[in-house]
């Protein structure tokens, strides 16, 4: 049986096995990752909570609470990241298991954001594939983009933030379009629509939300510090590690001997060396590990297998000190390496370079594969994304879980 065949096959048994209550909505995914607060209101109009390896279906809304986040496998192996205080309705899905032109996806953003890195959908036929907001639709003629729209203004750690709606690419194209003309958006650049009654455009510079967090608030985070000191971040406190203030060599309300767990955010100024040997090793540096929740997929399969990934990072220095990955797709193994900044990562992706082995060579480029790789803190855990190509033309992409 062809994959494209087993996929369809699996789909349908999973509309089969649904709870009551979902039987009669064709099911669009599954929930692979659940951090928080996160509720799935029906569209029979009921509500349950989401839980990892739960289905959600067409008509279905996640919404998720602050300092909350899901993660979703669509049927056609899209990867859907819904961000905190957030609304998605998975308004039209239809796939049957092959890429002959009746596939169709259909999101509704009511309120803040989320991040996609496209499946089958999308990728052969790219006008099947729809974001709708309040005040303007998205086309996706891409990969991997990151949309947030806000229906009022918003403050981010004291910075405030138009309301509107904010498209990120990462890797492809996307356009937004209202009434009044369209804006194509290209890698590394974020598209902006301020109403249903302006003409969107290309922002100058890169907002500050999508370069510090993946997390904008309505109001500054947490309260003032201890300000005997040089303030090396105001962000912490969130999960194990927190970042505080800095006095005469020693963390102040900040790491504790034997706490491992990395935060979830960046600091915004290094520390001294002789500040940073405050820390016990253990928690300015970690290791995560593939913990076998994750999927790839790419040109030469729908589906494949992650034989290793491990992330080193060092809090001391806010980089990544090594990215390793090893996938097998189809009858192609690919690796990667990379390494850079935690902001890097956290935003528009560190570099990977590596090898296909299975491609069909056509080019003598080096490195043979390249690409680029994502990824959030939560706790101990750490969610990825991460995409390569080759030289001759042939790419995957695919979603991990880690942990320490």
């Amino acid at each position: 049986m062809s994959n494209s065949k087993q996929s369809a096959g699996l789909w349908v048994l999973l509309a089969f096995l649904a709870p009551a209550g979902q039987v009669h909505a064709a099911t669009a995914g599954v929930f692979q990752f659940v951090a928080g607060d996160v509720r799935v209101a029906l569209a029979a109009g009921s509500e349950r909570p989401a839980t990892k390896g739960g289905l959600i279906s067409v008509g279905d809304t996640v919404a998720t609470a602050k300092e909350s986040m899901a993660q979703i496998k669509m049927g056609d192996g899209a990867i859907i990241v819904v961000q905190p205080e957030s609304r998605l309705t998975v308004a039209e899905f239809h796939y049957a298991g092959a890429e002959d032109g009746t596939e169709k996806v259909k999101f509704s953003l009511e309120q803040g954001g989320f991040r996609s890195v496209t499946g089958a959908i999308g990728r052969s036929h790219k006008g099947n594939y729809l974001i709708e907001t309040p005040i303007a639709h998205i086309g996706v003629r891409g990969t991997d983009h990151e949309s947030w729209y806000f229906p009022s203004p918003v403050s981010f750690d004291g910075i405030a933030t138009d309301a509107g709606l904010y498209n990120k690419v990462n890797v492809g194209l996307t356009y937004i379009q209202t009434a009044y003309g369209e804006v194509a958006v290209p890698p590394n650049q974020v598209g902006y629509a301020a109403s249903a009654l302006d003409r969107p455009y290309l922002l100058a510079a890169m907002p500050d939300f999508f370069n510090r967090s993946v997390q904008p608030t309505n109001a500054r985070r947490g309260g003032p510090q201890n300000d005997s000191g040089p303030r090396l971040a105001d962000r912490g406190n969130r999960r194990g590690l927190g970042w505080g203030t800095w006095q005469g060599g020693f963390a102040v309300a900040s790491a504790r001997a034997g706490n491992s767990a990395m935060p979830d955010v960046v600091a915004s100024n290094l520390p001294a060396r002789a500040h940073a040997a405050a820390f016990p090793q253990q928690v300015v540096t970690a290791t995560y590990n593939y913990t076998g929740s994750g999927s790839v997929s790419g040109t030469a399969s729908p589906s494949g297998q992650i034989n290793s990934l491990s992330v080193g990072v060092n809090l001391t220095t806010q980089r990544i000190s090594n990215y390793s990955l090893n996938a097998t797709v189809g009858s192609q193994t690919w690796t990667g390496d990379g390494r850079g900044s935690l902001n890097q990562f956290m935003t528009s992706g560190i570099m990977l370079r590596g090898d296909c082995a299975g491609c069909v060579p056509n080019s003598t480029a080096s490195p043979a594969a390249i690409g680029s790789a994502t990824g959030a803190f939560s706790g101990s855990q750490m969610n990825t994304a991460f995409s390569m190509s080759s030289a001759s033309q042939q790419s995957m992409q695919g979603t991990a879980l880690l942990a320490q």
